[in-house]
């Protein structure tokens, strides 16, 4: 799990007398140790083609008389290149806002050089020049600085440093201690004056290596480092690395200043925000004005008196009228009206379009905010409107709450996309908000059957059927959605090499209330083999359950398969005329602890006929670390069960 902890502007003195490595030194910008432009591998990770040296950063609030209160940020970082493939840390991205006059940020003092080593054991610099920083807007608000330090070799150590100036004082910077690769050391200094009152948040596993507030005169100087950090790569069932990373950030609470009549609060309830989203223009007063979907409405009503099929067919008319422009938010850019008009929309559009056409049928309704998976999980204890980045609807509907994401053309009414199952969303009510779990109401499921014929050539050959329902079918239903239905095929023929199609058919690739079938005829070679007079089977004729997925000893994060999956195949294969089955693997029934999964496989002779049934079940998404070790075994039995083979032999020996 993810750890928070609350420290107050207040007076909790922890200093901390370690010696301060030679980085949070007094090191000057241009100056770097002879020690680590010699290294070749580093100690700590010998894998690791990079390693963050020192990345020091420092923020505190000043002030003049025409800009009022801003943040100054500067930020020194060197970064030791080990090998190519870390040559992409050479090129350095800086965000930053632009709103308005009175709310923007300006990036300045950018300085950049690259240090190589001599033959003769001296170095030489490259310097970046000015003709090398390019200034791009990625979106309406949102500016970077962008630039690539020179003659990046491996062996090299790259060198930056940049300021910003920030209008957001009520949003300072978070600092990411830890990185893609690993940290030698990371330092971060806040100096907040007097009249300014955060909330300071940690999160992530790692200790902090100083932890230190002391006042110089009337202001609070804090200083936290954390040194030699791992690398936080992303694994395979991870729901983010962002999750995870030991990381501080920040929360204005109030404001005490020589203009105000008394102190602000800016610490807010989750009731203050559910009323500020209802009466914004982009959220709740957006969901009052789409009397432009009456027509629609009344004509969708009429097509049914049921409840689920009028939502249904509500979330299925969005759907297919509108195209989900890929951007995430819980702020309506433009009117629902002027977004309906161009069929096109961000996910707030899109939902809260929704919301309302759902009221305009006489239907109750209501937005949920959330964050998705790739955002990072809530913290319910801190109301931050900035940590949401999506909403869907909701609907009221037999004692539960029918969830509806418009944005996806493959899922049934009630069925939230995999991005959106992160812990909890917040229903925006007037009288009655409410968290809601957002948790999977279906599971990831393939059914395969296959009619086989067994050759005396060592080949298989006949009928295959395939059928995805629930997230499979979806995932399935998207990837057609994005390529041609060639392209499609090419991907199944992909999934099993040795599967040498002669017909494939894919059949309800439109309908996502009913599961979709991948059929075919197929000739099968490499899961037979013929020594002497024996014949040696494959179990199963999939390749999707020959290697164990979690092949690492030890993990620290969970295990996030992002919902419970289902894999039940059935193969009835006809023996060859004069064979016998000599030997089957045996039947088998394995359970994880608390029935979080399942594994049963079990043959069965039929006169020459043998049938083959193994069916894989997770009953939960999650497995936390100290699960690991378990799931590794169950999953490594799977994969030796379906391993062993079945012998045939002839019926006269």
């Amino acid at each position: 799990m993810i750890f928070f902890r609350f420290v107050r502007r207040g007076l909790a003195f922890a200093f901390s007398f370690i010696s301060f490595y030679a980085v949070c030194q007094t090191d000057k910008f241009g100056h770097v140790d002879p020690e680590d432009l010699k290294m070749k591998v580093y100690p700590a990770d010998s894998s690791a083609d990079a390693v963050v040296l020192s990345d020091i950063g420092k923020s505190y609030i000043t002030q003049n008389d025409t800009r009022g209160y801003y943040v100054y940020y500067e930020r020194h970082v060197r970064v030791k290149i080990l090998k190519k493939s870390a040559f992409e840390q050479a090129t350095v991205i800086i965000p930053f806002h632009n709103i308005r006059v009175d709310l923007q940020e300006q990036v300045s003092g950018i300085e950049g050089i690259t240090y190589n080593l001599s033959p003769d054991g001296s170095f030489t610099t490259d310097r970046l020049t000015k003709d090398a920083i390019f200034e791009e807007r990625r979106t309406e608000n949102i500016y970077v600085k962008r630039f690539t330090l020179p003659n990046v070799r491996e062996g090299s150590i790259i060198e930056f440093k940049y300021t910003i100036t920030s209008d957001f004082v009520f949003e300072l910077r978070e600092w990411d201690f830890q990185k893609e690769i690993p940290v030698r050391w990371s330092q971060y200094d806040l100096t907040l004056i007097p009249g300014f009152e955060y909330r300071i948040l940690f999160q992530g596993f790692e200790a902090l290596a100083v932890d230190k507030s002391e006042r110089l005169g009337n202001d609070i100087h804090y200083r936290w480092v954390m040194k030699n950090l791992s690398a936080l790569r992303e694994e395979d069932f991870m729901a983010t690395p962002d999750n995870y990373r030991a990381k501080v950030w920040f929360e204005l609470i109030r404001t005490s200043l020589p203009h105000q009549v008394g102190p602000q609060s800016y610490a807010k309830k989750w009731e203050d925000l559910d009323k500020f989203l209802l009466g914004d223009s982009q959220f709740g007063l957006a969901v009052n004005r789409t009397g432009f979907l009456k027509e629609v409405a009344s004509s969708l009503q009429k097509q049914s008196t049921d409840t689920l099929q009028r939502v249904t067919a509500a979330y299925k008319f969005i759907r297919q009228v509108m195209t989900w422009n890929r951007q995430r938010g819980i702020w309506a850019k433009n009117s629902l009206k002027n977004a309906f008009e161009t069929k096109t929309g961000n996910v707030a559009e899109l939902n809260l379009m929704l919301v309302g056409l759902l009221r305009e049928m006489g239907l109750e309704a209501y937005p949920v905010i959330l964050s998705t998976k790739q955002n990072g999980l809530l913290s319910k204890e801190y109301p931050l409107l900035t940590r949401f980045d999506y909403v869907v609807a909701a609907v009221p509907w037999q004692g539960k709450d029918l969830l509806l994401d418009a944005c996806e053309s493959g899922l049934k009414a009630g069925v939230l996309p995999v991005r959106c199952l992160n812990g909890e969303g917040r229903l925006v009510h007037s009288r009655r908000p409410r968290w809601i779990p957002l948790t999977p109401t279906e599971k990831r499921r393939e059914a395969g059957q296959f009619m086989l014929a067994v050759s005396k050539d060592a080949q298989l050959d006949g009928t295959i059927s395939i059928t995805h329902s629930g997230y499979a079918a979806a995932d399935s239903r998207q990837h057609l959605h994005e390529v041609s239905l060639e392209k499609f095929r090419q991907a199944v023929k992909s999934r099993n090499p040795d599967w040498q199609w002669s017909e494939l058919n894919v059949q309800n690739a439109d309908s996502s209330d009913l599961p979709l079938t991948i059929k075919g005829t197929v000739t099968v070679s490499e899961a037979v083999s013929r020594i002497e007079n024996r014949l040696f089977l494959r179990p199963l004729p999939i390749s999707d359950l020959m290697q164990n997925p979690f092949k690492a000893p030890e993990r620290r994060f969970p295990v996030d398969m992002g919902v419970p999956i289902e894999k039940s195949y059935a193969a009835i294969y006809t023996l060859p005329e004069g064979y016998v089955v000599e030997e089957v693997p045996k039947n088998v029934a394995l359970v994880l602890p608390g029935n979080a999964g399942r594994f049963t496989f079990m043959t069965q002779m039929n006169g020459n006929s043998l049938q083959v049934v193994s069916r894989l079940t997770f009953n939960k998404a999650v497995f936390n670390p100290d699960e690991y070790g378990t799931l590794r075994e169950f999953y490594s039995q799977v994969i030796a069960k379906h391993a062993e083979q079945v012998v045939l032999k002839k019926s006269n020996e």
